[in-house]
Order: structure tokens, then C-alpha cells, then sequence
């Protein structure tokens, strides 16, 4: 499940985030951001830790955690506020936007990819974030591991 936020390119999608609010676990957290942004119920069970990272903000840090879904391919209502489009997508279509993504590099401007797309260059339809981003690190864990 991977999710484009408003800041992001049309092609750019990434890892759901969210904030850890005072006196919740991480585990809670995840389940609440989730079902927040995308309308997805988690299994609960099923959160685990994969790795950190900082935070630009003061005082900061990124826990990367994935989770599975209480159901396969369960229903998206996205938060209109958080997200532009959330979708589920295959093992393989991730591989190859990450492939791409290390191919072209980070590509975080629009008319970049279009130039691309009308050299003929790139004729993809997803990108993710690059190496050495946190939600890269979950979508490779993904990708070596499930």
C-alpha cells in the first residue's frame, strides 16, 4: 500500500507517515495513521519494527514500521486532507519503480518526468523514493523479505 501525498509528483508514491502522539505506542500509532489516511484496518499483530531514521525537525526521529492488512487488498478512502491517491500495487510493479527510480534518480519536479517521457527516456508510471529515505527502506525490506 503505498500513497502520493500533494507535495509529490504525480508518479511519486511512498510510505504512509504520521505522528506518534503523547502516550501512544508505536504500535497504536501505525494503526491509527493508517486507518486515518487511507481508511485500512491493520492487523495489530502484525507491526514490527524495520529501521530509523532522523527527522529534520529538532528533537526528532522517523520510525519505520510495516504492518499487514486485516484484509488482502482491503478498500481505500483516502483523507483528502493527507493523500491525493493511495492504491495497492504487485511485488513486481514496486521492483521495477525502483529500478527506474535508481535508473533516473530522485525525480521529485513534474516537468522532469514529462521531459523524460518525451525523450522517450522513461515510459513508466511509478516512482518511489530514493535510496537512503525511510519509506525507500521499508518498500526494499518489502521487496527482500514478504
Amino acid at each position: 500500500l503505498l500513497a502520493r501525498s500533494p507535495r509529490h509528483s504525480v508518479y511519486l508514491y511512498t510510505a504512509l507517515a504520521g505522528f506518534v502522539e503523547a502516550g501512544e505506542t508505536f504500535e497504536s500509532a501505525v494503526a491509527r495513521e493508517v486507518h486515518e489516511e487511507v481508511g485500512v484496518t491493520i492487523d495489530r499483530e502484525s507491526v514490527n519494527y524495520i529501521a530509523s531514521q532522523a527527522w529534520p525537525f529538532p528533537r526528532s526521529c522517523m520510525i519505520g514500521m510495516n504492518a499487514r492488512a486485516l484484509e488482502d487488498n482491503a478498500p481505500i478512502s483516502i483523507d483528502p486532507d493527507e493523500i491525493v491517491d493511495a492504491q495497492w500495487f504487485e511485488k513486481e510493479v514496486v521492483y521495477k519503480a525502483a529500478r527506474d527510480t535508481d535508473r533516473m534518480g530522485a525525480i521529485l519536479d513534474p516537468r522532469v518526468v514529462a521531459e523524460k517521457q518525451a525523450k522517450g527516456e522513461w515510459n513508466g508510471n511509478l516512482l518511489v523514493p530514493s535510496k537512503g529515505v525511510l519509506a525507500r527502506t521499508l518498500m526494499d525490506h518489502w521487496l527482500e523479505n514478504d
